[in-house]
């Protein structure tokens, strides 16, 4: 059995699935006709960076510690401090030989600061100069610099202590031993360059402290190689679009082959049953038409007009009856001898200029009527 289609929708829905077949199978044709191409970054040369401080706390005599020194980490009381021993290191190794060129400075700065909170703000720094600007060059896969700078403690912290006297600024202090390297590299395939810092911070001027500061900075890179490559058609989004294609060509073949277009609904049967849906409770059948005679009818424009009678009068709405639709054609309300009517067959097209007169005419009737009682 066909299935029943509107004609219109048919036609609407047979253009709409040529378009998505023509536009899946475009797609299909651009992912295996037309190259695609993408840019792939292969790495020709990689690095590591590494700058990074050790320390060691040597101390005075005392009677507290058996040792001669403390290592990294710990908590060291000021008055058995005797210097500091700092091994500043940096180190860079690549993956193949390359020129490298450069120069590195060590500097101790001491400073007075203010911290609230997360917040640090400088009152005054003086930098003390270790190597300023050392040039190197080198040739090969790796290259290191080591240097070892001995801290007196003592000297530091009385150098504060006089700042902050002679100022008569009370504020925090620390020393900052600084390493700054500036590094090129030089290979076939191109240039590196790098800068790297880092640094041990120790508090001045305080009963006891501990050793803190971005002491270990490691840096990686590389330098890569663009190289523009064809990528494969995309066989996941072929299927999919294949797959669609197929279903909205079943659906197409389905709809032309297998649907008839729906008959259309008399324009009466469908006034009928509308009427019967909006005022089926108000109507009332009649096994046999009943006589009147022209002069006492009066057509009315609509059925809604005739409810609206109805309503006046109240009074029920007759039809006669019949098992063929088309046979119904009159409704009717009666009022004595006067008799409304509303022929289905003429519907809008006639007495249009009487209806406003009948409803005005009905309802003096009506009025007249309950004044008599």
């Amino acid at each position: 059995m066909r299935l029943k289609i509107n004609k219109k929708i048919k036609v609407v829905l047979i253009v709409l699935m040529v378009i998505a077949i023509g536009i899946c199978s475009s797609q299909i044709y651009r992912e295996l006709k037309i190259p695609k191409f993408a840019e792939r970054k292969d790495p020709v040369y990689t690095y590591d960076n590494k700058s990074f401080m050790n320390y060691e706390v040597f101390l005075k005599p005392n009677r507290l510690y058996d040792k001669a020194s403390q290592g990294e980490g710990e908590v060291y009381i000021t008055e058995y401090v005797d210097f500091i021993k700092a091994k500043l290191n940096h180190e860079y190794k690549g993956d193949k030989s390359a020129a490298i060129s450069g120069d590195y400075s060590i500097a101790i700065r001491a400073k007075g600061f203010i911290s609230e909170r997360d917040k640090i703000t400088d009152v005054w720094e003086k930098s003390f100069p270790i190597i300023e600007h050392e040039k190197f060059e080198a040739h090969g896969d790796v290259f290191n610099i080591n240097k070892e700078i001995d801290i007196e403690l003592d000297e530091y912290n009385e150098f504060v202590r006089e700042i902050i006297e002679t100022s008569k600024i009370k504020c925090e202090t620390a020393l900052d031993i600084i390493m700054d390297v500036n590094l090129k590299a030089n290979v076939a395939e191109g240039e590196v360059e790098e800068t790297i810092s880092s640094d041990l911070v120790i508090p001045l001027n305080v009963l006891m402290f501990n050793i803190g500061g971005n002491n270990e900075v490691k840096k990686s890179g590389s330098i890569e190689r663009t190289e523009e490559i064809q990528l494969p058609p995309d066989k996941n989004k072929n299927i999919k679009y294949g797959v669609t294609a197929g279903i909205l060509l079943l659906g197409l073949i389905y709809l032309i082959f297998f649907t008839v277009p729906a008959v259309a609904k008399d324009p009466l049967k469908k006034e009928l049953d509308r009427i019967f849906r909006k005022y089926g409770e108000r109507l009332v059948a009649l096994d046999n038409d009943f006589e009147h005679t022209g002069d006492n009818v009066k057509m009315v424009k609509a059925m809604e007009d005739l409810i609206r009678i109805a309503d006046e009068l109240e009074k029920p709405v007759f039809y006669k009856y019949s098992d063929d639709y088309k046979e119904i054609g009159k409704f009717y309300v009666i009022n004595q001898s006067d008799t409304y009517a509303w022929d289905i067959q003429k519907g809008k097209g006639e007495q249009d200029k009487e209806t406003e007169e009948i409803l005005g005419e009905t309802a003096s009737n009506e009025q007249s009527e309950m004044e008599g009682l």
